[in-house]
């Protein structure tokens, strides 16, 4: 019975990549309210979790090297999911944001990044033992708000209506930025 099962539904690992997605958007779905308000997660860090965990380092479930991808298919994929974030920012911002609040929109993509990017290179230069050059190329990836976290922290969770309006606008604008200006 199992044999003639197998050779009827043929799985790869692509099939177990999309039950495995499923299963875990399902669940996160019906648990969503438990996990935001009770746990205190949100999905960033659970998907985070359960590709490691059902990655080639660990249980070798999904291997989309084994698919035959390669970098430039990650990085047009990543390039879509993050177009589609950012416009989704860019659709929630009240009509004519950025021409009201260009400056506070400037002040904290211009000075406020360079500093955390030069004190997130500080500590990764002297936590890791890196060279400089090293320590400010991670910190670049460590420092920019990302749309996707920012939209996970200030929306539907209990305590996105502490945050005030006018900071959850700056900080999705700042995030949409930092991500939009390196899509293309």
């Amino acid at each position: 019975m199992g044999s003639w099962l197998s050779k009827q539904l043929e799985p790869t690992s692509a099939h177990f990549t999309y039950l495995i997605l499923s299963i875990f958007l399902l669940t996160y779905a019906f648990f969503s309210d438990f996990i935001r308000n009770r746990l205190h997660l949100s999905e960033p860090p659970l998907a985070t979790a359960v590709g490691i965990l059902f990655g080639p380092r660990v249980l070798g479930v999904i291997d989309p090297a084994s698919w035959g991808w390669s970098d430039s298919i990650t990085q047009e994929a990543t390039r879509v999911v993050v177009s589609f974030q950012v416009f989704t920012v860019g659709v929630q911002l009240p009509k004519a944001y950025f021409s009201r609040h260009w400056p506070s929109v400037a002040m904290m993509l211009l000075p406020v990044m360079t500093y955390g990017w030069l004190v997130t290179a500080g500590f990764v230069y002297a936590i890791m033992k890196t060279d400089w050059p090293t320590a400010l190329i991670i910190s670049a990836c460590l420092t920019p708000t990302d749309p996707v976290l920012a939209a996970a922290v200030l929306q539907g969770s209990r305590f996105s209506g502490r945050v005030p309006r006018r900071l959850r606008h700056m900080l999705s604008a700042e995030s949409g930025c930092n991500d939009g200006h390196v899509l293309f």
